[in-house]
């Protein structure tokens, strides 16, 4: 009879351990505890970042350049999509870069999010998984979209997929900028459109 009672004290102190253990799995599943607190500040920082980004390129759109470099910092820092050996590009090379964009193109709109398989994000910012320091500051941000435009000249729409790294300063203005996408693209693009369109 002691042999039996130890048997079943065993069961039930198994029993419980599991029942407990079950839920404490459960609950990690069902609420997830990355032990990383995103604070308010942060989350209304991001938010406010993604939208002098899209005031950006809205401006982009309306070809207003004194709109689009007001939310650019006067010591803007850019590493443009093609190679130019490492060199960064201050504000005035910047204005003059955009400024041939609203000469050459017309509608130039960027479409959030569009070409990235997997996700409805276009913005992303913090480092959850990261080979450098887990953090959830909003000071960088990184952006995945398409560009879309029409060639002022021939009338060609032109695509391009897009992502930059953008960093913030305390005034909210990019500060930094690096960009990636397929520049030469851009005249390929228009060439195809001339070669179908000729007579």
């Amino acid at each position: 009879m002691k042999k039996f009672k130890s048997i079943l004290a065993i069961v039930i102190l198994a029993a419980i351990s599991y029942s407990c253990n079950n839920s404490a799995v459960l609950k990690v599943m069902e609420e997830p505890e990355t032990g990383i607190i995103v604070s308010d500040e942060n989350k209304a920082k991001f938010e406010d970042q993604i939208n002098t980004f899209r005031t950006f390129t809205k401006a982009f759109h309306d070809e207003d350049i004194n709109q689009l470099m007001s939310v650019v910092a006067d010591s803007i820092q850019w590493s443009p999509p093609e190679y130019n050996g490492g060199e960064t590009v201050g504000y005035d090379g910047f204005k003059a870069v955009v400024s041939t964009y609203f000469e050459n193109f017309d509608e130039i709109t960027f479409n959030e999010a569009e070409g990235l398989i997997g996700s409805d994000n276009a913005f992303w910012s913090g480092s959850l998984y990261s080979t450098g320091e887990i953090n959830t500051d909003p000071n960088v941000m990184r952006v995945y979209g398409t560009w879309v435009c029409h060639h002022t000249e021939t009338g060609a729409t032109v695509y391009n997929k897009w992502y930059a790294v953008l960093g913030f300063n305390d005034d909210g203005k990019i500060a930094t900028f690096s960009d990636w996408f397929d520049v030469t693209g851009m005249q390929t693009q228009i060439e195809k459109f001339m070669e179908s369109n000729q007579d």
